[in-house]
């Protein structure tokens, strides 16, 4: 086994194409590395750890706790909604479908500075397809990107007690489209749109990348047919990328988004998992993902940004581990990954300057009982 020199770094582990490097290093020790191989990906690792740590991620990662977990209560979270009247600018409760159902609506939150057009973050609210809003609190780190010059737009969609697959994907999909068809109404740049979700969010991100282009997994009657519904860029936090590999502490949910068992019938739930639809033309990806997630294991972003970098043949994907966070945890859900997250987001919206209205400070997104209207 290899020693590396003394080093000050945070916990990495380095996939480089051809070979696997893992890089753990804490500071004034010595880094062991283990080579293999592996597609090109790169991972962080943030968090507390003991000398046991590379056993564990080389050897255990299908490791599971016996502790049990309530799925249920995972993922539906607090009852704090976003304090909507905190933004200067904002549109809520528009309609982007001629529907009145009021899942089927947006809410657009302006930067407070800044000048038009403004670029788009389109953010996806978690909660297992079957709880959740788009003016949830679980959203609230998102909406500091409005901090840094970008417009947010918080885009809800039918549950799986309303609507099963592909529901959800035609809603989201019918957003962006509406986003696009009304660019000039609300002075968007729409070349480049970043979709940013957590959870069942994150697993909508990475679907609609995945079917960029694909107008059968699309329902264009939902309206503005002729605009386009692709994304150019994707923030999944602790998202699910393989509904037919969840643990039974959440299969459940898969189970009710799909309508039947999706363990009983595998192939027909590889529809719903976005890692069975990449393409050479997947967009640029980066994930965080605790690795005490028994909700969505953290194995499903790895092997997700393994075939994604697999098949575009390029460092589409990155992947950062918070050791021992669980699902949707604080310690994930901090301004350290908010500014890091903004980092790859500037990067596909401003590919030739730096973005002129990043200032790095993050306000406090404050929060309420009650639901803005």
């Amino acid at each position: 086994m290899k020693k590396f020199p003394k080093i000050i770094i945070s916990f990495i582990l380095f996939f480089s194409l051809g070979s696997t490097v893992l890089i753990l290093a804490q500071e004034n020790q010595e880094t062991d590395a283990v080579e293999s191989k592996s597609p090109n990906v790169d991972i962080t690792i943030t968090g507390e750890a003991d000398e046991q740590l590379l056993d564990q991620l080389t050897t255990n990662l299908k490791a599971e706790s016996e502790e049990e977990i309530d799925a249920e209560e995972s993922i539906r979270g607090s009852n704090q909604y976003i304090d909507m009247d905190q933004f200067r600018k904002r549109y809520l409760d528009i309609p982007y479908t001629e529907s009145d159902n009021d899942r089927q609506q947006l809410d657009i939150v302006f930067p407070p500075f800044g000048n038009p057009p403004y670029k788009v973050i389109v953010a996806l609210h978690g909660g297992g397809w079957s709880s959740g809003d788009r003016k949830s609190a679980s959203l609230r780190n998102i909406q500091m990107a409005a901090q840094q010059g970008y417009v947010v737009v918080n885009v809800g969609y039918r549950l799986s007690d309303q609507a099963k697959w592909p529901a959800q994907l035609y809603d989201v999909k019918a957003a962006i489209r509406y986003i696009r068809a009304n660019a000039k109404q609300y002075r968007f740049d729409t070349r480049n749109i970043v979709v940013w979700g957590n959870s069942a969010g994150g697993h909508l991100a990475s679907m609609l990348a995945a079917t960029n282009g694909m107008e059968e997994m699309e329902d264009l009657s939902m309206g503005n047919p002729k605009a386009s519904s692709e994304v150019q860029g994707v923030v999944s936090w602790y998202g699910i990328s393989d509904i037919t590999t969840l643990p039974d502490a959440s299969i459940n949910i898969a189970n009710r988004l799909m309508g039947f068992n999706v363990r009983e019938k595998t192939d027909e739930a590889k529809v719903a998992s976005p890692i069975y639809h990449v393409t050479k033309d997947f967009p640029p990806i980066y994930m965080i993902h605790g690795t005490n997630d028994r909700i969505v294991p953290f194995e499903q972003s790895v092997d997700f940004a393994k075939k994604i970098n697999q098949v575009t043949e390029k460092k589409q994907a990155s992947l950062k581990l918070h050791i021992n966070a669980t699902h949707g945890d604080n310690d994930i859900r901090n301004v350290t990954n908010v500014d890091e997250t903004m980092n790859f987001i500037d990067k596909i919206m401003y590919p030739e300057r730096k973005n002129p209205y990043r200032t790095r400070k993050y306000n406090e997104i404050k929060t309420s009982s009650e639901k803005a209207s």
